[in-house]
């Protein structure tokens, strides 16, 4: 690490710096003096709550994992030891750890700590990161890109090279280009993607083990405790099948699945399948990186340097995938983002603040999904019933059965009474439900289940099947369909036994279809989704902050997109569901303080 050894050049020792890699499964250190030896440090494990778990919005699984990282700057509690605490107060104790560790082994205070960020992190999370750091007790923190310390980590801050980092994590994929002359570096663009990294490949597996055991008729009793544990096991197949190492002939991994009733059932994933699954997945990355290198006016062959970061890209999928995409290909070592952001640090001492906060660009519209169809991941259950095959929980597994005549008779019995909208929806799903049982058949006849008896149980099983579709429908990201289907299931169950466990359920698929996607074009329909949860119970607390927080997230993609008087119409909007929404606030606070500015000088708000 090179910098100038003090003021004077001579005997004053100069200050500590640290540079920090805050990831979604732990942090990395690099720490040391000025033209001294670097020195790292990690923090990872039990000890900190890396991943959460809490209830889903979205999908067919109950659960999601999100980071710590990712909940910083958002107010919402996190449970740890059944303890309400916010992240930034989590994060504030681990940074005073890393802290305290460097200082005592170093024997000094830091005196600037750099660090290093993704281009998908929200203005908000910099914010409570930056917070975050001068509570644990560092005085003087910068950012920078993740790109960026990628490129000054490997170059040792004197390269003189064009480089794409390509880097795929646990919370998702970004890629850099960059440019470095000797020890000046350019940011040339960035692309962005939340779905693709480690969280989804552990949602496909674990929706592929669900769908799997949901033929059996089970449910999945887990505790939080006991889903972390299964996530877990699922990174490690990943790790197992998708490693360059693995034996020859050990082409299978097996995932037991505790159901919580003492009954477990076995799955194997294969090789080829996780194969299939990534494919795609890879294929949408490098069309990806075609776009940035287009925008930037280069090809392949004007990159000198493809940087692959992440855990991601240790999988033999992605390393086969991107060849090509640059002349050499480098696997960065772990503490590359860590020892670049020290490095960083360590250029402080001869270069203006101004010129180094270029280095950190812009936050950036992370997209929801890039893919028009996601892929799925197929997985085997053993042990079948007797009689039966393996069952396969990927595309082609057995849909739900067809939907029975009653339900055409229950419309028409609608419409009779003057019910003209139920009956729509009740119709409307019908035929959804059947497209899809017909899409999913290969030319077979249907046969049709016998007629059950009208019975309470009936209801509750014809009840579960529409949930279910609905649930599938979500996943595939067709939400007005999940939506009617959920509709239906409730039409069913409503004067039953089971109608206050449907009516919630109904309400979940409203809020999961309208928080699956946050683009302005979606929000219409995400409001009204909302807005008729809301209608079927006015009391659900739930509801009330997913309207506020789904228009919040509508004002932010308005500003992003320059529709000042929107996004200033949606924040009022926000308030008036949920008054204490401190994010609105905010952002409401910054349009109006930019609109009397822009009026000062004479200028027309946007």
């Amino acid at each position: 690490m090179t910098a100038p050894t003090g003021p004077d050049g001579h005997g004053s020792e100069p200050g500590l710096g640290l540079g920090l890699d805050f990831g979604s499964t732990g942090l990395r250190a690099a720490y040391g003096h000025p033209g001294g030896p670097v020195r790292r440090l990690v923090l990872s494990g039990a000890r900190w709550p890396w991943l959460l778990c809490e209830p889903a919005v979205a999908g067919a699984l109950p659960v999601t994992f999100p980071s710590l990282k990712s909940r910083l700057g958002s107010g919402r509690p996190v449970a740890v030891g059944g303890v309400p605490r916010t992240a930034d107060e989590l994060v504030t104790g681990l940074l005073r750890e890393v802290r305290e560790q460097v200082e005592a082994a170093a024997g000094s205070r830091v005196s600037l700590t750099v660090i290093s960020v993704p281009v998908g992190y929200r203005s908000a999370q910099r914010t409570a990161l930056l917070e975050a750091a001068r509570a644990a007790g560092l005085s003087e923190v910068r950012l920078i890109g993740d790109a960026m310390a990628a490129v000054i980590g490997h170059t040792e801050g004197r390269g003189s090279a064009t480089c794409l980092v390509y880097g795929l994590g646990y919370g998702g994929f970004e890629l850099g280009l960059v440019r470095g002359v000797r020890d000046s570096y350019r940011a040339l663009g960035h692309e962005t993607a939340a779905s693709t990294g480690g969280r989804t490949f552990d949602d496909a597996a674990l929706t592929a083990a669900i769908r799997a055991v949901r033929g059996r008729s089970h449910q999945v009793g887990l505790d939080g405790t006991g889903w972390l544990r299964l996530r877990a096991r699922v990174e490690r197949i990943r790790e197992e099948l998708g490693g360059t190492a693995l034996p020859e002939g050990d082409d299978a991994a097996l995932l037991e699945l505790d159901l919580g009733d003492g009954h477990t059932e076995q799955l194997r994933f294969d090789r080829d399948q996780l194969a299939a699954y990534l494919e795609r997945h890879v294929r949408r990355t490098l069309d990806r990186a075609q776009t940035l290198l287009d925008q930037s006016g280069m090809a392949s062959r004007d990159v000198d340097m493809l940087l692959l970061v992440g855990g991601g890209t240790r999988l033999e999928a992605v390393r086969s995938g991107v060849r090509g995409l640059g002349r050499d290909t480098v696997h960065a070592p772990g503490h590359l983002l860590a020892t670049g952001a020290l490095m960083h640090a360590s250029q402080l001492a001869g270069v203006s603040p101004a010129r180094l906060d270029t280095m950190v660009p812009q936050p950036a519209d992370v997209l929801d999904d890039t893919l028009s169809d996601a892929p799925r991941l197929s997985v085997t259950l053993l042990s079948p019933p007797a009689g039966a095959g393996p069952l396969d929980a990927g595309p082609s597994s057995p849909p739900p059965p067809p939907p029975d005549a009653l339900d055409v008779g229950r419309a028409r019995q609608l419409a009779e009474q003057g019910h003209t909208a139920q009956a729509r929806v009740l119709l409307e799903t019908i035929v959804a439900e059947a497209q899809a049982l017909l899409g999913s058949l290969d030319a077979a006849p249907v046969v049709p289940d016998e007629e059950p008896e009208d019975t309470d149980d009936w209801a509750d099983r014809k009840a579960a099947r529409r949930l279910s579709a609905a649930r599938d429908l979500l996943t595939e990201r067709r939400f007005e369909e999940a939506v009617r289907a959920s509709h239906a299931a409730w039409q069913v169950a409503r004067d039953g036994s089971s109608g206050p466990v449907v009516l919630d359920a109904m309400i979940g698929v409203h809020c999961a279809a309208a928080m699956a996607d946050s683009s302005p074009e979606h929000f219409t329909d995400a409001e009204r989704w909302l807005r008729c949860a809301y209608g079927h119970d006015p009391t659900n607390a739930r509801v009330r902050e997913l309207l506020a927080e789904r228009t919040y997230r509508h004002a932010e993609r308005l500003d992003g997109r320059g529709r000042r008087d929107e996004a200033v119409e949606a924040l009022h909007q926000c308030l008036s569901w949920n008054p204490e929404h401190t994010d609105a606030q905010t952002l409401l606070e910054q349009l109006t303080r930019r609109g009397r500015n822009q009026r000062d000088r004479g200028g027309v708000p946007r």
